[in-house]
């Protein structure tokens, strides 16, 4: 009996480099010629076989790239413990270290290097990774000892696992995300709720700002339990009026936010510095290094990042919002807006943009999902629908120049990428690209 791995996109890879250290004997595959010839020059002797379902059953273990749903029908057949990720060799794999772990639909990101940054501070042995930068294997596959990992997951990486081995769970919120792959959003949150872990000396960070959150806090088979809000009096840890307030450490303590970083300085960031907070006290870091983090951090590529402001307009970049619930907040507190919304809808729900009609002079929808975005705002006096983002972009700058006021300026898609990107990194990266052209002229 053998493994076989699927996929080898940067979680593959560093899988396969696992299974070849420790001559763990495997076939794998890559549906890309070109992939498979890269991984080969870097990794000598792969046995590339190419998926097959009538023999699938024959190998103890399948390791699926995250991009490879397990509900494909290639793998009707095979018995579904087979099926796994990267997160199930990873957790097999660990040992003494303290893994921080953190989910949720949107902010894993910003959260996960906020908190890898401050904990490195005192355990300089730290890795930071998982489903953002460094894969999970090379945590394993390192000659650095690491202590403590500060990992983000996926629903995609967590719907295989269980028992999974973590000191501190964190899950920053729930909402409409991914639907495409999974049935329905409880089949969703069901997969999420695998990062969870009732050990003794474990801890579970739940958010009770959403309803779904809210009640997954509440299920009494989740034990030893944290809850924090950035709205809600009745969490153990909660945000209000510039203060951070703390019933569980302490009594009634108000610790003042003073010195944010403007990374951080958005209402949508308030869970990423409680969380922050909260796991430094859990693991006793010293609360300068928390302050001193929350100053001087800075914000991760294409998530909210101001990439030019002016005295005539100001260009924010958010290609990271692929749904909905995570570019509204991109709007708030703006005024003079010009949206640029597209790709691959993921959710119905658009209209909910419409409460900040007063402040939009016009929304630019392109991509696959361009009419029904267009059919659901249903504000035809401001909607432009375009092909592709390179029209999008010609017919802005067009109008910014009748435009006598500081325009500013929304990139927070609230689509997937798919379409016409292969990530939401290249659709930022190209929306930049475009920009800085413009702004040369």
């Amino acid at each position: 009996m053998s493994n076989y791995v699927y996929g080898l996109n940067k979680s593959g890879i560093s899988l396969i480099k696992f299974l070849y250290k420790q001559k763990i004997f495997f076939d794998c595959w890559d549906d890309n010629k070109k992939i498979r010839e890269l991984v080969n020059k870097k990794i000598p002797k792969l046995r590339f076989k190419k998926i097959n379902k009538k023999n699938l059953n024959y190998y103890n273990n399948i390791y699926l790239t995250p991009g490879i749903s397990i509900k494909d029908k290639r793998f009707d057949n095979v018995k579904k413990p087979k099926l796994k990720r990267d997160l199930n060799l990873y957790n097999d794999n660990l040992k003494y270290e303290k893994i921080i772990a953190i989910t949720g639909t949107n902010g894993k990101s910003t959260t996960t290097n906020l908190l890898g940054g401050i904990i490195k501070k005192k355990y300089t042995k730290t890795f930071i990774g998982g489903n953002l930068g460094n894969s999970l294997c090379n945590a394993i596959n390192s000659n650095i000892k690491y202590t403590h990992h500060v990992i983000e997951l996926s629903s995609y990486q967590l719907e295989t696992i269980q028992n999974f081995n973590s000191k501190i769970s964190i899950l920053l919120n729930l909402s409409n995300d991914h639907l495409d792959r999974y049935k329905n959003i409880k089949n969703y949150i069901s997969a999420k709720k695998n990062i969870f872990n009732n050990g003794n000396k474990s801890i579970n960070l739940i958010s009770i700002d959403d309803d779904y959150s809210k009640r997954i806090f509440k299920n009494n088979k989740i034990k030893n339990k944290i809850s924090f809000s950035t709205k809600n009096i009745n969490a153990d840890i909660y945000y209000k009026d510039g203060n951070l307030v703390d019933n569980y450490f302490n009594k009634n303590k108000k610790i003042k936010l003073l010195n944010i970083s403007n990374d951080l300085q958005a209402s949508y960031n308030i869970q990423s510095i409680l969380v922050a907070y909260i796991v430094c006290k859990y693991l006793k870091v010293p609360i300068k290094f928390f302050h001193k983090g929350i100053k001087i951090y800075k914000g991760l590529p294409y998530r909210s990042i101001t990439v030019h402001n002016s005295k005539s307009k100001k260009i924010i970049n958010n290609s990271k919002a692929t749904n909905i619930s995570s570019s509204l907040p991109t709007l708030e507190n703006k005024k003079n807006i010009y949206l640029i919304l597209g790709g691959i809808a993921k959710e119905s729900g658009f209209e909910k943009f419409c409460k900040f009609q007063n402040e939009i002079r016009q929304i630019y929808i392109f991509g696959k999902s361009r009419f029904l975005i267009n059919n659901q705002i249903k504000l035809p006096k401001v909607t432009k629908i375009k092909k592709d983002l390179n029209d999008v972009v010609n017919n802005l700058w067009n109008d910014l120049s009748f435009q006598n006021k500081k325009a500013t300026i929304i990139f927070a898609p609230a689509c997937a990428s798919f379409d016409q990107f292969e990530n939401f990194e290249k659709r930022g990266a190209y929306f930049n690209k475009l920009i800085l052209k413009k702004l040369k002229k």
